[in-house]
C-alpha cells in the first residue's frame, strides 16, 4: 500500500470517526437558527397586530373631519376591535391547541389585510365597526395565541426574554404604525394611508409568517403548576385563571385610555398633531424596551413581582397624565408609561403559563385576554365619552388610575393564594440541545 494511498484512508477513518458529533454541532446551530426566525416570525406578527388596532387612534382626527362624528362614536371602533380580539381569542386559542399552526398563520394573515383593505373605502359608521370586529377577531386573534405558543416550544430558559421580545414587537407597532399613518394621512389624505398600511402588512407577513413553526423533533412538556384552565373556585377560592383574567381586566381598564386617546389628549394640550403622534411613538419605543427588561426581570425574580412592577408604574402615570401641561413633561411621562404598561403584555403571558397546564396554554390564554380584551374595549370607548360629556379627558384618567389600584389588589390576593412557588419554566423542550 503505498503512503498516499494510507495517508488517505487514515484522513476518511478520521472523519468517519468525527462526524457524528460535527452532525450534531450543525443539526444543533440549525435548530437555533429555526427557533431565532420562528421567534422573529412571532415579532413581525406581534408588530402589525398591535399596530393594526391602534391606527384608530390617529384615524379620530380625519374621520371626524370628513364626517362629523363624535370621538366616541368613532372610539367604538376600537372597542369593537378588541371585543373581535375577546371573542376571537377564545375560539382561536382552543383551535391551536388542536390545529396545524400554518393554517391558523393564514387565515389571520388573510383577515388583517382583507380588513385594513376594507377600511380604506368605508363611508359609514357600520363599516368601520365591521372592518375593525374582523381586524381582531378575524384576524390578528388568530394569530396571537400561535406565535406566543410557538416561540414558548422553541425556548426553555430564559423563556422571559423570548417572550418579552416578542411582545416587544407589539409594542414597536404601536408606536410606528399610527406614527407612520399620522404622516400618510397627512400627505396623501386617510384612505390611501390604510391602503398603504394593508400593503405593508401583507408585505411583511408573506414574508415572516412561513419562519413561524413548531420544532420539528418530539417535545418534552415542561411541568406547570397543575390548575384549571378554566375560571372556577377551587376549595372555595378563586382559581389563578380567575383571578388573572380580573387582573388582566383591570390592568387593561387602565391601560386602555391612555392607550386610545393618549395622541389625543397630548394634540389637545399642546395644539399639535405631530406632538401628540409623538407622544405614542415615545410610549411605545419605550413600551419595546420595558417589555424585555419586564422579561428578564421575571426570569430572575418571579413572573408576578414583575407584574405587579409594571402594574404600579402605569397606576402611577395614568394618574399623572391630566396633572401636566407642558410638552417636555408630557413626552417624559409617556416614556415611562410606556416602560411601564409594556411589562404587563409580558408578565401576563408568562403568569398564564406558569398558572395553566402546558397542553392547554391556548385556551387559558383565549379566556385570560378575552377578559382583557373587553377591559381595553371599554376603557377606549370610555375615553371618548367622557371627553364628549366634559370637553376633557382627565375624568377618564381619574377613573382608569383607580382600575389599576384595583388591579394591584388582585395581584396581591394572587400571590397570597398561590403562595411562595419555585419559578416554572414556561417552554417545552423540543431538543436536549436546546436547553444547552
Amino acid at each position: 500500500m503505498t503512503a498516499s494511498k494510507r495517508s488517505f484512508e487514515v484522513r476518511n477513518m478520521s472523519n468517519r470517526q468525527v462526524s457524528p458529533t460535527g452532525g450534531r454541532e450543525v443539526r444543533d446551530g440549525a435548530i437555533r437558527l429555526r427557533g431565532l426566525l420562528a421567534a422573529a416570525g412571532a415579532t413581525t406578527a406581534m408588530a402589525f397586530g398591535f399596530g393594526s388596532l391602534a391606527l384608530t387612534s390617529v384615524f379620530i382626527r380625519p374621520l371626524e373631519a370628513e364626517f362629523g362624528w363624535s370621538r366616541a362614536d368613532i372610539s367604538l371602533a376600537y372597542t369593537l376591535s378588541s371585543v373581535g380580539m375577546a371573542l376571537g381569542g377564545l375560539f382561536w386559542g382552543r383551535l391551536s391547541d388542536r390545529l396545524n399552526v400554518k393554517s391558523l398563520l393564514f387565515i389571520g394573515s388573510a383577515g388583517m389585510v382583507i380588513a385594513l383593505a376594507a377600511l380604506s373605502s368605508a363611508s359609514s359608521l357600520w363599516q368601520i365597526y365591521a372592518a375593525n370586529f374582523a381586524l381582531g377577531g378575524l384576524g390578528f386573534a388568530c394569530l396571537y395565541a400561535p406565535v406566543l405558543a410557538v416561540t414558548g416550544l422553541w425556548f426553555d430558559r430564559r423563556c422571559g426574554l423570548a417572550i418579552g421580545i416578542v411582545t416587544a414587537g407589539g409594542a414597536l407597532g404601536q408606536g410606528i404604525m399610527p406614527y407612520a399613518a399620522n404622516a400618510l394621512i397627512d400627505g396623501v389624505g386617510w384612505r390611501l394611508a390604510y391602503a398603504i398600511m394593508a400593503v405593508a402588512t401583507m408585505a411583511a407577513l408573506a414574508i415572516s409568517m412561513p419562519a413561524v413553526q413548531t420544532p420539528p423533533v418530539d417535545r418534552t412538556v415542561v411541568a406547570s403548576v397543575h390548575f384549571s384552565a378554566k375560571p372556577s373556585f377551587q376549595g372555595g377560592r378563586l382559581s389563578p385563571v380567575t383571578l388573572l383574567s380580573a387582573a388582566a381586566f383591570l390592568c387593561c381598564a387602565c391601560m386602555g385610555v391612555p392607550l386610545m386617546h393618549l395622541t389625543s389628549f397630548v394634540t389637545a394640550v399642546c395644539g399639535s398633531s405631530d406632538v401628540g403622534s409623538l407622544s405614542l411613538l415615545t410610549a411605545m419605543l419605550f413600551g419595546a424596551v420595558g417589555r424585555i427588561a419586564f422579561g428578564l426581570l421575571a426570569d430572575r425574580a418571579s413572573n408576578l413581582a414583575a407584574y405587579a412592577l409594571a402594574s404600579f408604574i402605569q397606576t402611577a402615570c395614568v394618574a399623572i397624565f391630566p396633572a401636566l401641561d407642558q410638552q417636555l413633561s408630557l413626552l417624559s411621562l409617556s416614556a415611562v408609561f410606556g416602560f411601564g404598561f409594556a411589562g404587563n403584555m409580558t408578565c401576563l403571558i408568562l403568569c398564564v403559563r406558569q398558572f395553566a397546564p402546558a397542553e392547554r396554554f391556548g385556551q387559558s390564554l383565549g379566556i385570560v385576554m378575552l377578559i382583557a380584551w373587553v377591559g381595553m374595549g371599554v376603557a377606549g370607548y370610555f375615553g371618548g365619552f367622557v371627553y364628549d360629556s366634559f370637553g376633557s379627558y382627565g375624568p377618564a384618567f381619574l377613573v382608569a388610575s383607580v382600575a389599576g389600584a384595583a388591579n394591584l389588589v388582585v395581584l396581591g390576593v394572587l400571590a397570597a393564594s398561590s403562595g411562595a412557588r419555585a419559578q416554572v419554566p414556561c417552554g417545552r423542550l423540543p431538543d436536549p440541545a436546546m436547553s444547552r
